[in-house]
């Protein structure tokens, strides 16, 4: 119960604040530069190298890339139907494609099972952000026009972006070293990480009208909310996956949008309108569905 009252204090910290003028314009950007370069890598350095890697985390690893491509088959059977340009298309893909693993993923996940089930959860983030980072990025780069998306320009941007470096970290050194000294450290620094996500959220939430927009914005949370996640639920079935394994993948996969969706779609210009309220809506949404999908796995998993 306390995790689910911090989420509701942090989210309306946030929208609340920034209804006032205490904080300036665009101040979530550099809370959410603290997120990405400081909490999100200290969390990948205290789950990460406790994971035992099994076949079991096939689920797991796969989901987002599943997610993923269930978004792209959505985007060409609507793109027609809704009159999308090349810009809107890539939009649509990137935001429907990309799930909120951690931001809003681990603390509904330590919300509804608790904090050790996060060494799962961040085996799914990572290769999120790895989707990300790669995939999402050529999109953006090619729907944009503005710049190259060969595997040098890929390359050179995944190597200088601490998250992914600290993601290799985390799989190589714990093999030659122990990782024991700087735990408090580390753990401290991904306490932060859950609070000021959702207080990132509640800065940047704010709807607007949508009406013109409506259709797009439905299609993409149904299919964020319910079926990517009965798409992962019945591989996992057929994988027979882990209890918990499974749970947890399922859950991942109900998550809204990832915020860093918008943000990409945003700096290439790919209607930054309709990337955020689809970003927004799935978040908001997503808090009611997962409760939903938490009774629904405790039923039949």
């Amino acid at each position: 119960m306390s995790n689910f009252v911090l989420i509701a204090v942090c989210f309306l910290a946030g929208f609340l604040l920034r209804k006032t003028s205490i904080l300036a314009k665009g101040s979530h950007q550099g809370i959410n530069v603290w997120i990405i370069y400081v909490a999100l890598p200290a969390a990948t350095l205290k789950y990460l190298p406790n994971i035992t890697w099994s076949s079991d985390l096939l689920i797991p690893l796969l989901t987002p890339l599943i997610c993923w491509f269930g978004a792209w088959l959505l985007t060409e059977l609507l793109s027609k139907r809704f009159h999308f340009d090349r810009k809107t298309k890539a939009a649509f893909w990137i935001v429907t494609g990309l799930g909120n693993t951690s931001f809003i993923g681990f603390p509904l996940i330590s919300a509804y099972y608790g904090e050790k089930y996060l060494s799962i959860a961040a085996v799914t983030d990572q290769m999120s952000f790895f989707v990300l980072a790669v995939f999402a990025s050529i999109v953006a780069m090619r729907a944009s026009g503005t710049a190259k998306a060969d595997f040098r320009t890929i390359s050179l941007k995944l190597l200088k972006f601490p998250p992914f470096l600290v993601i290799i970290v985390a799989l190589i050194l714990p093999h030659f070293v122990s990782f024991e000294p700087i735990n408090p450290l580390v753990t401290t620094l991904a306490a932060t990480l859950s609070p000021l996500a959702i207080f990132s959220v509640g800065l940047q939430f704010e709807l607007g009208k949508m009406r013109d927009v409506l259709k797009p914005i439905l299609a993409a949370s149904i299919y964020k909310l319910i079926l990517s996640p009965l798409i992962i639920l019945g591989l996992a079935f057929a994988f027979q996956t882990g209890e918990m394994n499974t749970k947890i993948s399922v859950f991942e996969a109900s998550m809204g949008t990832m915020i860093s969706a918008g943000i990409l779609n945003d700096q290439f210009g790919l209607n930054p309108r309709l990337s955020n309220l689809i970003v927004f809506m799935t978040i908001l949404l997503s808090f009611i569905t997962s409760g939903v999908w938490y009774l629904v796995l405790e039923t039949i998993v």
